[in-house]
Parts: C-alpha cells; sequence; structure tokens
C-alpha cells in the first residue's frame, strides 16, 4: 500500500497556511502573509527548474533535508541571495513543515529533520546604524525655522524609540503618556500589534518644545507629525520623510565622515537597536522594543562594529542637551499549467 505522503500534493496545504494560520490565527501583516508566499514560490520555481517536479508533481516524501539544503545553496550560488534572505526562506520552509505536520502527524519525521538545517549567522554590515558623532551632526543639519524644529525632532523622535518610519507617522497625540513617572508611547506595530516604548529624557525635552510650536492646543486625535497641503492638515507621508532625511545626510557627510552615504529612516532605528545592544540590554528586551518577531533577527545587534559603537548611550543625550532643543509556458489541452496550478494552491 502506497504511503499516503507519495501522493499527497507538498503544497497542497499553502491557501490554509497563508491565510487561516498567518493571517487569521498568529495575525501576521499582509506584508508578511506576501514574503512567506513568495518564499514557498521560490523553493517551487527551484524544484521546477532543477528536478522537472512543479506544483502538481512535488509530493511531500521529495522534499527532504538534503532537498531543503540543496535548494538554499541554489539560492545562494544561482540567485545570488543574501544571507538574510536564505535564512528568511529556510524560517518559511520550516513553518510550513511545522504547519503541515502539525495537521498530519506522519509528516512529523521530516520535519523535524528539517528543523535541524542550521541558519547562517549574520553578520552586521557597515553602514546598517550610525555612530553617535554621525547621528549628532546629522540632528545639526535642519534649519532653525519651524520646518527645522519638525524635521529634527522627527529624527530624534525615529532614534529615541526605534520606531519604523510608517510607525512613527502613525502616532497621534492620545498615544503619548508624558505626564507619569515613566513616559512611554503607544506604537502601531506589524499585524496592528501595539506597543509601549519608554521615552528618554532627551525626548521628553524636545517632545514639550515640539507641542509648543505645532500642537498648541493639544488635540488628542491630531497626528503627531504632519503636513498641511492648501490649507488641510494631513499626517505626514513615508516619502517626504525620506526626502529630508536624505538631504540632511547629504549635508551631514560633507563634513562627517562617518555618516553613511545613504542615510534613511530606518537607519536610526538601527541605530537604536546597536546601541541598546551596547548598553547591556538583553536580545529578548530589544526583540520587544523593536517589535522584532524573531531573535534571529535582533541578533544582528549582537556583531555590532565596536569601534562605532563604543561610546555610552547617555553621553549621546549629554551632546543633545547641550544643543537648542530648536520562459513562456505551452499551456495543453485540458491540462493546467504550471502557474494555473500555483493560482489555485494559492501560491500566487
Amino acid at each position: 500500500m502506497k504511503n499516503n505522503n507519495q501522493t499527497k500534493m507538498f503544497f497542497s496545504y499553502v491557501s490554509d497556511f497563508l491565510f487561516l494560520h498567518l493571517k487569521d490565527h498568529e495575525h501576521k501583516s499582509n506584508n508578511t502573509v506576501v514574503s512567506y508566499r513568495q518564499g514557498l514560490n521560490s523553493l517551487r520555481e527551484f524544484t521546477k527548474e532543477v528536478y522537472g517536479k512543479g506544483v502538481n508533481k512535488l509530493t511531500f516524501t521529495m522534499v527532504t533535508a538534503d532537498l531543503v539544503r540543496e535548494y538554499l545553496l541554489w539560492l545562494v550560488d544561482k540567485k545570488e541571495c543574501s544571507t538574510t534572505t536564505r535564512n528568511h526562506r529556510l524560517t518559511v520552509i520550516k513553518q510550513y513543515f511545522q504547519y503541515c505536520s502539525d495537521r498530519d502527524i506522519s509528516l512529523a519525521p521530516q520535519f523535524i529533520g528539517i528543523s535541524k538545517i542550521k541558519h547562517i549567522t549574520v553578520r552586521a554590515k557597515k553602514g546598517n546604524w550610525m555612530s553617535r558623532e554621525a547621528i549628532r551632526v546629522i540632528l545639526e543639519q535642519p534649519p532653525k525655522t519651524k520646518i527645522g524644529i519638525r524635521d529634527r525632532f522627527f529624527m530624534i523622535f525615529l532614534y529615541g524609540t526605534g520606531a519604523r518610519v510608517s510607525e512613527a507617522l502613525n502616532v497621534r497625540l492620545k498615544d503619548l503618556e508624558i505626564s507619569t513617572k515613566d513616559p512611554f508611547v503607544r506604537i502601531l506595530g506589524k499585524g496592528n500589534k501595539p506597543r509601549c516604548v519608554p521615552l528618554l529624557d532627551i525626548t521628553v525635552e524636545n517632545l514639550d518644545y515640539y507641542l509648543s510650536v505645532y500642537h498648541p492646543s493639544r488635540l488628542p486625535d491630531d497626528h503627531l507629525f504632519y503636513t498641511i497641503i492648501k490649507g488641510t492638515k494631513d499626517s505626514m507621508s513615508v516619502a517626504n520623510a525620506e526626502r529630508f532625511i536624505k538631504k540632511y545626510g547629504e549635508a551631514a557627510r560633507k563634513v562627517c565622515s562617518e555618516v553613511p552615504e545613504n542615510v534613511h529612516p530606518h537607519l536610526f532605528r538601527h541605530s537604536f537597536g546597536a546601541h541598546l545592544y551596547r548598553m547591556g540590554f538583553s536580545l529578548p528586551v530589544i526583540a520587544k522594543l523593536l517589535d522584532h518577531e524573531s531573535l534571529e533577527t535582533t541578533e544582528i545587534y549582537a556583531h555590532t562594529d565596536t569601534e562605532m559603537i563604543n561610546a555610552a548611550f547617555r553621553e549621546m543625550e549629554e551632546s543633545l542637551q547641550s544643543q537648542n532643543p530648536l520562459q513562456s509556458k505551452e499551456k495543453k489541452w485540458k491540462q493546467a499549467d504550471e502557474e494555473t496550478l500555483a493560482k489555485l494552491y494559492g501560491l500566487k
């Protein structure tokens, strides 16, 4: 009698995994679901290209630990994927196989074998975060105007909270708790998961000044950061934030060689995580503050460049305090082509 796994198609659980498990049960964001679908599609492309096994031919018994290892090498050698992408693809396969083994216990031995495949340690790349000197010089670039006050505080907020740029732009005044003994801000992260991030003294002091300029009425539902276009107040766009941060980064680089060539909002988030690690915060605490789904993501801060981040975080605060707060495929008759089958399985 044939083992059921010899005939059961490997991708048969994809739709349930993506939408019932990740989306509905785990409350993952749309972007996360898309990235997992892309990961499974990448495996499909490999088995189709190398073994001629597409959606309707790849069975569970074929997806062994050895095949997965071969796929990971294919990603790096042929597709020239980064180590981070390789690790993510492996995570996708592991989680999908775990879900499938929960549905069908006979798959458990295969899952155990695949689960033992190691991720490659991601070493930090130079330029993934900034030194305190680089940040200080960048913060000196905004002009002493109303717009300059906003731009400077926005960068301080990114650095002082580790928020993603989209998260910072979604913050409203009611999300700030600054009258308590330990001020904090509520941030809505990926998958609409809220988290509370403590506000450092320097952030609170600059916040008070910023609010006096931009929010004298302190209306709770107003966005913390906004723009006014043709008399209409609205939240600031990500593109606008990226534009002025890039501009200040280019200006700062002319006077400080430590400033990276391409300064973007996410660099402030990485710098926040790296500096916290150097202060002695544990990786689980940093992961919680940064809303990382996996400690593997946070571990990059364990490999930070000591020379870049050897100064204490308090020194950074003190330096800020001194400033004014101012292949086309042939379709066969009555036979679904590979792309159509991929759609049916939820891979497209």
